[in-house]
């Protein structure tokens, strides 16, 4: 097939006008590389060129993904899975990607891990359930997660249990104890290092939490009810915030 004209596409491809008004869609380099500008002529080898092409295609397609944020090896592979690209220029894709230094699991998974100390509350297990759910490879993992040590381990617990005890006020302290280490845990923090927060931690005192708590509730209950009825409600109320004797004011 003879090649009329070219015309420039907004994709990076060119579009080739050839013969009986027949078009075909390929990149400069395809057009490069098969010296498509002087030969002008695709006849003989136009399944060896749609080929290349689409080899590229998978490869740019790929690269595009990229740039909008990075991604992991598996994240790209599903990508272009999905969009149903052979597999043969799949992996001709990724590994130009790495050989360019685009895709890199190890710094991936040490930029993740950085965002995630500097922006989260997340704990060591969270972060590598994370990376892993995001096909890194656990030697990978395991390697980037010793700059997690102990010591960063317990700094961020205790930030965590102080904003916890501030802003947890109308607990008691049976209540709130459980309730931190439920979030620590369910936040991938280990109970070692829980448990060693928790016992150097202070708690206020049930009594001066329940009294308080015992005094909101009398204001709020008590414009509905009265006398033994307004006894149970309360005790009912105080239970479930996790105070078990009732008010001496009772």
């Amino acid at each position: 097939m003879k090649i009329e004209k070219y015309k420039k596409l907004k994709n990076g491809k060119y579009e080739l006008i050839m013969e009986y008004d027949q078009t075909i869609e390929l990149y400069e380099d395809t057009i490069l590389k098969f010296n498509l500008l002087l030969t002008k002529n695709i006849k003989k080898n136009l399944t060896e060129i749609l080929k290349f092409d689409k080899r590229l295609d998978t490869y740019y397609s790929a690269l595009k993904y990229l740039k909008v944020k990075p991604r992991s090896k598996k994240e790209v592979t599903d990508y272009l899975l999905a969009k149903e690209y052979r597999k043969n220029d799949i992996e001709n894709a990724l590994k130009k990607l790495e050989q360019q230094g685009y895709l890199n699991d190890l710094l991936y998974a040490k930029s993740i891990l950085n965002h995630k100390l500097i922006t989260t509350s997340n704990g060591p297990l969270k972060i590598k359930n994370d990376l892993l759910k995001k096909g890194i490879d656990v030697n990978i993992v395991q390697q980037i997660l010793e700059e997690y040590n102990e010591d960063t381990q317990l700094e961020k617990i205790r930030k965590i249990v102080n904003r916890m005890i501030k802003s947890n006020r109308n607990k008691s302290i049976q209540m709130l104890q459980r309730k931190i280490i439920t979030d620590l845990i369910s936040q991938g923090f280990s109970k070692k290092e829980i448990n060693t927060v928790m016992d150097e931690s202070t708690f206020l005192e049930d009594k001066e939490i329940e009294n308080r708590e015992y005094e909101k509730l009398y204001k709020k209950l008590s414009r509905k009810y009265s006398g033994e009825e307004l006894k149970i409600k309360i005790r009912q109320k105080m239970l479930q915030k996790g105070f078990r004797t009732e008010s001496d004011t009772l």
